[in-house]
């Protein structure tokens, strides 16, 4: 039938019209009587048996340009955007390398990755180190659904890694090549799979929407070059949708309304008088204005009345706004405090909920997408460049750590992250990482700061190994044991006992 019909709408499209009316007819008497939602009535829905892949084939240029044309213009989709890559990305998710057995190795990889990354040389366009081209990759899969890096090895002997990234928009990925190939390959939407491994992307050169461009060509990339972003929400799906689609509707819609408030408003300022002239001399009358403006006066005829229409009072503004930016925010995956910055109605216990809520989410585009799908990709090129230029780091690793995570109620949240760690519920490298917070690199500034209190002979009381946490001086066998913690004259416990340096 699916034949049958491509065949009738390719030579006769009026025909193949009434045919779909038709079905159409057929398909709205067509009520199922066992569940509402099987409904195809006037008050059902019209949902089709069709993959996600067959959806973005008809939808995802229409949807990605409607996302980039709210975010231009609607202040509620650019809010939700900074919402979703501030909270995801944030300052960077930062690699740490690791290694079980060799800390030179580990060493090495900490020293090339930080230079790297860190600098805008690791940007095909030199604009952004990898932290920036992470929250780049991360708007870019929220805004157009997908976001494509592509590897380019570099001959540059002024860098020691000679890898650079080139982050690309989804509109560079061909989706005219959509056909089955002769060697039993198929390409869908411009990816080329063979027994359901990617094995090539077909790229644009230039982004087909730049002014001026006409007859684009696209080129296969081998899949192992390119990193492909985005969050999949049906099995085998092979392209990306814009974040907050389902919402696209109601901001607009919403965005028109508060608009002509607006404008509602502006009409009821403009404050403006009328003289009338009685006795009819069209010659002391004024040119009588088109538009109003605040303050007007205008003298008019005795003949001429102006007549106002009286719009709806819609006075009661926030109780339907307000539900419908909840709702907003909700289809983007964020907190309407996120969305407005509206925290009148919030309170302390309601404000943390919604925000674990949101985090829920957060964690999930950045560790079920972002860092496997982005990160790794990256450190597996990282890799493959070192070894080009001669380094072994052979069996290194790197672990990725996110952003530092507020905390909203230290008073209260930091005792329980103590009693977490001391309980044995979590480990102190594991708090630390859940907060962006690398251990390794904190313990060596703790003991640097040790070192340094030593050196000069001084005692504070954020000094556990002297004092107690309500800033008394330890007992001799809680400090060290068989040290004198008496002071001196100098005031300072132990300074020129020769044991307690030793001890300490």
């Amino acid at each position: 039938m699916k034949m049958l019909e491509s065949l009738i709408e390719a030579v006769a499209p009026r025909a193949a019209l009434k045919r779909a009316l038709a079905r159409k007819a057929i398909d709205l008497l067509d009520v199922r009587a066992g569940y509402d939602a099987a409904g195809r009535g006037r008050r059902g829905m019209r949902g089709r048996g069709t993959t996600q892949n067959a959806e973005s084939r008809r939808s995802l240029v229409f949807m990605r340009n409607n996302a980039r044309e709210l975010q231009r213009n609607n202040p509620y989709a650019a809010s939700a955007l900074q919402a979703v890559v501030s909270g995801t990305v944030g300052s960077g998710i930062k690699p740490v390398a690791s290694h079980p057995t060799s800390k030179k190795k580990k060493k090495l990889a900490d020293e090339l990755m930080s230079e790297w990354a860190n600098s805008v040389a690791c940007d095909f366009d030199g604009r952004l180190n990898l932290f920036g081209l992470q929250a780049l990759s991360m708007q870019t899969e929220s805004l157009s659904g997908e976001a494509l890096v592509v590897r380019r090895f570099v001959n540059d002997p002024t860098m020691r890694i000679p890898l650079k990234l080139q982050l690309l928009e989804g509109d560079f990925l061909d989706h005219t090549k959509d056909t089955p190939l002769t060697n039993g390959d198929t390409v869908t939407q411009g990816i080329q799979v063979r027994d359901g491994v990617r094995q090539f992307y077909f790229l644009h050169d230039c982004h087909p929407g730049e002014s001026g461009v006409h007859g684009l060509t696209s080129k296969p990339v081998s899949a192992d070059q390119v990193a492909h972003i985005y969050d999949m929400v049906r099995p085998g799906q092979m392209r990306g949708v814009p974040r907050g689609v389902s919402a696209f509707t109601r901001l607009k819609l919403l965005d028109d309304y508060q608009d002509a408030r607006l404008e509602l408003q502006k009409m009821a300022s403009c404050i403006a008088g009328f003289i009338f002239n009685e006795d009819n001399d069209s010659a002391k009358g004024d040119v009588l204005p088109s538009r109003l403006e605040p303050g007007m006066l205008a003298r008019l005829n005795g003949d001429e009345r102006i007549a106002f229409n009286t719009p709806p009072n819609s006075s009661d503004h926030a109780s339907f706004v307000v539900p419908e930016q909840r709702i907003i925010a909700t289809a983007w995956g964020i907190t309407y405090e996120a969305l407005t910055g509206d925290y009148s109605d919030v309170n302390f216990a309601s404000g943390k909920m919604g925000r674990i809520q949101m985090f829920s989410n957060v964690h999930r585009w950045r560790f079920n997408m972002l860092i496997p799908q982005f990160c790794k990709n990256i450190e597996r090129w990282f890799l493959e460049a070192a070894k080009v230029r001669g380094y072994d780091l052979s069996g290194v690793t790197f672990d990725w750590t996110p952003p530092k995570k507020e905390i909203l109620d230290p008073a209260a949240e930091i005792p329980a992250i103590i009693k977490e760690i001391r309980a044995g519920l979590n480990s102190f490298q594991g708090a630390c990482r859940e907060r962006g917070i690398d251990p390794e690199l904190l313990l060596k500034q703790i003991k640097e700061d040790i070192d340094l209190f030593d050196q000069y002979g001084l005692v504070l009381d954020i000094d556990p190994r002297r004092t107690t946490s309500s800033g008394q001086m330890q007992s001799v066998g809680n400090a060290a044991e068989g040290v004198d913690l008496s002071t001196n004259d100098k005031g300072i416990p132990g300074e020129d006992d020769e044991e307690f340096k030793k001890a300490a």
